[in-house]
């Protein structure tokens, strides 16, 4: 006997209801998009309280979304730029792999441009990087970093010739900080000073123009007025160290004065 379709027996029809209800749950199936892991939001909170490059790269084991990671990347980017770390910024883009090349490149250039009018030795590490030993860019930086030391050392010179001139209610004239003090520590104290003593007392941001390059003088602006959060936390020593400045060239250049801390 032959099958029903070669008898002219239509085969039975699937109830329409069915069709479409199949048909949505395929569609459904297609379109359900890939949900992420899951991860823990109160770690992941934590972990950006810390260092910005470990963060992420834990942020990513742990399964927390891309758009929450390029979120917390551009932010910390923001942030630094707002303090003046170019260098900063540059690094954190190559090391993480933040970007295009070309903005990790121009990241590059503009933090060299940076430390460049300010001589200093940044400039040329970023400048054999960037650009080779051999090139115009490096002996640009280079010449700018060793005329800044040049003065560097005159005024160390004139300071150490001087010294012993100074009158002795002049030289006491000058804010009392620890080692470990914070650039908010030192406002403070300047603060107290002057109100004390007058606003003429100090002499201190005259002192900042007189003997430093303005790159540095508008990084210590900015932790006057916009980031005070980061002058809380940033040491004056250590700021002034990484930029090639002793404790002693601080109390040459400025009238500060390194006391030791009292023990409590």
């Amino acid at each position: 006997m032959g099958s029903m379709e070669s008898m002219g027996v239509p085969p039975p029809q699937q109830p329409e209801e069915e069709l479409v209800k199949d048909k949505d749950e395929e569609a459904v199936a297609e379109e359900e998009p890939v949900l992420p892991e899951s991860y823990n939001e109160a770690e992941w909170a934590q972990l950006k309280q810390g260092g910005e490059a470990r963060a992420l790269e834990k942020g990513r084991a742990m399964g927390v979304p891309q758009e929450e990671l390029d979120r917390f990347a551009e932010e910390v980017i923001a942030n630094a730029q707002a303090n003046y770390d170019y260098f900063f910024v540059y690094r954190f883009r190559k090391n993480m792999g933040i970007g295009t090349e070309k903005e990790i490149l121009d990241a590059g250039k503009y933090a060299y441009q940076f430390f460049l009018r300010g001589g200093s030795d940044v400039a040329v590490h970023l400048a054999e990087e960037l650009y080779g030993r051999d090139s115009d860019e490096w002996n640009r930086a280079n010449e700018a970093f060793e005329a800044r030391q040049k003065v560097v050392d005159e005024k160390r010179k004139s300071v150490a010739e001087t010294s012993d001139d100074v009158g002795e209610e002049e030289a006491d004239v000058s804010v009392p900080i620890s080692r470990n003090a914070t650039f908010a520590d030192l406002f403070a104290a300047i603060e107290a000073i002057e109100g004390e003593k007058g606003l003429d007392t100090l002499h201190f941001e005259e002192e900042l123009w007189d003997n430093f390059d303005p790159v540095l003088v508008e990084e210590i602006f900015s932790f006057m007025t916009a980031q005070k959060d980061q002058a809380a936390s940033t040491k004056v020593v250590d700021f002034f160290k990484e930029r090639g400045y002793t404790q002693r060239d601080i109390s040459a250049f400025l009238p500060i004065k390194f006391v030791r801390e009292q023990k409590q």
